[in-house]
């Protein structure tokens, strides 16, 4: 089924800017490939329009959502203006480390065209999703002090999504293929041939029993369906997730701690922050 109403399209597009805005902020993220062949890429239209991307998180998320938009919903070609944009090397006083300048948001702005420009006309493939998740990934760690953990779940049997980390039949993917691990979505029974000659050649796909995710709070207790409305889980899916759910694990460090009670206090306000925030 083609995805056309408003507010479908806005989820689309909106997936690439959450991905984008959370992993600046540290946040991991996981996403799915069902838009494939669903979305349709109308092309961005002459005249041009100016945008100035102001130098706040904010600014670079809104840039990617106004070009990725611009490619959707056919609208004015974006020509960007990165001066207000601080200079490499300058000193980020108030969330740490240092300025990458506007380099990298300019390259994955590129970038993200070319994609775009060859969808145009057509519906978005599984590695164009796939592939403007990660240049955005790759663009994300370029501050020095950002990292950034994807998940990305594909189908089972959707052999393009099968060989994204296969660099020779793709070589150009190994410049931002590694910022995700890739993951299908397994069914109980199928066979796994196919998937674990990948893995055999390079550790992936993963394996996401999506189904019994839903089903099952423990495996060892009888079907619960608590997470029925379950869609992924976190990069390392240690943790079953609803469409934008944040994942609550959190770190702690027992060795900063002079004993156990106050170790335990610390696993109290840490299991509270983490299911608040």
């Amino acid at each position: 089924t083609e995805i056309g109403e408003e507010k479908d399209l806005d989820s689309f597009i909106n997936s690439f800017t959450f991905l984008m805005d959370a992993s600046m902020l540290g946040v991991g993220v996981g996403f799915d490939t069902k838009g494939a062949g669903k979305v349709f890429i109308k092309g961005s239209v002459e005249p041009s329009e100016t945008f100035v991307i102001p130098d706040s998180r904010e600014g670079w998320v809104l840039s990617v959502k106004a070009l990725i938009e611009s490619y959707v919903r056919g609208k004015n070609k974006i020509q960007f203006d990165y001066g207000m944009i601080r200079p490499e090397g300058t000193v980020l006083k108030g969330f740490g480390g240092i300025a990458s300048g506007p380099a990298p948001l300019a390259n994955v702005h590129e970038n993200i065209t070319k994609v775009m420009e060859t969808h145009k006309g057509k519906y978005i493939s599984c590695r164009g999703i796939v592939d403007i998740m990660n240049m955005i990934g790759k663009c994300v760690v370029s501050g020095n002090i950002r990292r950034t953990a994807e998940i990305a779940f594909g189908e089972c049997d959707d052999e393009e999504f099968l060989n994204l980390k296969n660099y020779e039949l793709n070589p150009e993917r190994a410049e931002y293929g590694w910022t995700s691990n890739n993951s299908i979505f397994s069914k109980i029974g199928m066979d796994y041939t196919n998937a674990c000659k990948r893995v055999n050649s390079n550790g992936e796909p993963g394996f996401c029993w999506l189904d019994n995710m839903r089903k099952y709070g423990r495996m060892a207790d009888e079907p619960n369906w608590k997470d029925k409305a379950a869609a992924g889980g976190n990069p390392c899916l240690e943790q079953t997730l609803e469409s934008y759910e944040m994942c609550c694990l959190v770190e702690t460090f027992p060795f900063n701690h002079e004993n156990y009670d106050e170790f335990e206090e610390t696993l109290k306000y840490a299991f509270m922050y983490a299911k608040t925030v």
